[in-house]
């Protein structure tokens, strides 16, 4: 080899490296990853209607979820065969899946085709506190049924009375088994991961978090079958669907189905998830399986769980459902928009609009907002924002709480705890952004996030 030829190739051998050296440096976030395969698969989706007409109702309403446009799509003509469906049968799941098909398209539970479908499901309580199979013939068998129903009635923003709830929380509890599982037949002893999964979310949405009893053994039993791969196991077979309600199940009661704690030999639930999704963006219901619907529609649901950071039903409720009642409005009420300077502060009934000179933007399935209004929005006065710009760090001070941040940096002190975020503040035009998520929550505020107006709603 002569010494141009060497020089040749070690120049060669160099630029490759300075191409490749980005893709390290710019690192794909988990919620990246999520909200790239959600988006592929709402595209099977659609194509698959424009190839074979309507699609399933929980297609629409994973479509709805992800920010896609139903109006231009069949979901209303779904959402009437859904109604014949459910007033035909009376089941109470198809009560549910209508009440979350008319959420997910505009209309409304209260008055479709002049029932109330959320009164008549509240009415069908049985004195023991469960839901029943049938809203019209009664039946105390479906703990599936009983689950849809409480998850309908949160979703929808029912009005249910402090009684009822707890009377179905305490039948719920009663048909848990003593290894923590829950079977979709009460008269079943058998354990069952998706059951377990959705009854977990039923739990969450009855106010029960992860210092419940009943919470702990649950997510005990999920995590002592969960497989070497990350997934789960479902009527003897790995599958795609077990893995979602998983992901729902954790994330309705406050727990991070992403942590280290869920990860496994060979990758964690994402990973489990992403190894159904097939090269035109469905998801198969089983490992090396054809493209499925349902379970394509049952992967965006915690796909865009993921995203969010809260479960599909909670997000879907903050995001489509109307709730008129003034004594349940949050005392204060910040909303920011994605691309626009600007936001609203709501203090009881008095709304008023600020200006800013920065906006809000999403980066790595996180919203960043402007530290200025953030903290402006929330409460914090002006001289409680204090910015070193020679280390980098802004500490914001309110009420009893104090938060320090570095840019870049993934680590935070809450009243001097350090705590550890999914990703740092960043600076951007001169202006230092912090994740609005784990800010607001530091000083006690709630976060939603509502796809089709793309806002990021702060309210206490």
């Amino acid at each position: 080899m002569t010494l141009k030829t060497f020089f040749l190739r070690i120049t060669l051998v160099l630029l490759l490296l300075s191409l490749c050296t980005p893709l390290y440096a710019w690192a794909v976030t988990d919620r990246d990853r999520a909200d790239r395969a959600a988006q592929s698969a709402c595209s099977y989706l659609l194509a698959k209607e424009k190839k074979d007409g309507p699609l399933m109702s929980w297609s629409y309403i994973s479509l709805a979820l992800a920010g896609e446009d139903l109006s231009k799509t069949m979901a209303e003509q779904a959402a009437r065969e859904q109604e014949d469906l459910a007033f035909e049968s009376g089941e109470t799941n198809d009560y549910a899946t209508l009440i979350f098909l008319l959420l997910a398209t505009g209309g409304d539970p209260r008055n479709c085709r002049g029932h109330d479908l959320l009164e008549e499901i509240e009415d069908s309580q049985q004195p023991g506190g469960k839901y029943p199979d049938n809203v019209k013939q009664g039946g105390e068998r479906l703990v599936n049924a009983h689950i849809w129903a409480v998850l309908a009635l949160e979703t929808a923003c029912a009005d249910a009375s402090p009684e009822a709830e707890d009377k179905a929380l305490q039948w719920l509890v009663s048909n848990q088994h003593t290894d923590g599982s829950f079977n979709w037949d009460a008269k079943s002893k058998d354990p069952d991961v998706d059951s377990t999964g959705m009854a977990l979310m039923a739990l969450g949405a009855l106010g029960e978090d992860a210092n419940s009893f009943a919470v702990k053994k649950a997510a005990a039993y999920l995590q002592n079958v969960q497989k070497e791969s990350g997934g789960f196991e479902s009527w003897g077979e790995e599958n795609l669907e077990s893995c979602g309600l998983a992901v729902n199940g954790l994330l309705s009661v406050g727990m991070d189905p992403l942590c280290p704690h869920w990860h496994k030999n060979n990758g964690d639930i994402l990973d489990a998830i992403l190894g159904y999704q097939l090269p035109d963006g469905g998801f198969s219901h089983t490992s090396g399986g054809r493209a499925d619907e349902m379970a394509t529609a049952q992967s965006v649901l915690a796909l865009e769980s993921i995203v969010h950071g809260s479960p599909f039903y909670a997000f879907m409720r903050n995001a489509f459902a109307k709730n008129d009642d003034a004594e349940e409005r949050p005392e204060r009420e910040v909303r920011f928009t994605v691309g626009r300077a600007g936001y609203s502060v709501r203090t009881g009934d008095n709304t008023r609009n600020e200006t800013a000179d920065a906006a809000p933007f999403v980066s790595g399935g996180r919203t960043y907002v402007p530290v200025r209004y953030l903290a402006a929005g929330i409460g914090v006065a002006a001289g409680d924002i204090v910015w070193d710009p020679g280390r980098n760090t802004v500490a914001l001070s309110f009420e009893d709480t104090r938060v320090e941040m570095t840019v870049g940096d993934k680590r935070a002190a809450v009243n001097g705890e350090t705590r550890l975020l999914d990703t740092p503040p960043l600076l951007k035009d001169g202006r230092v952004f912090l994740p609005a998520r784990f800010v607001a929550e530091a000083f006690g505020y709630s976060v939603d996030w509502n796809a089709s107006s793309q806002e990021v709603i702060i309210f206490k």
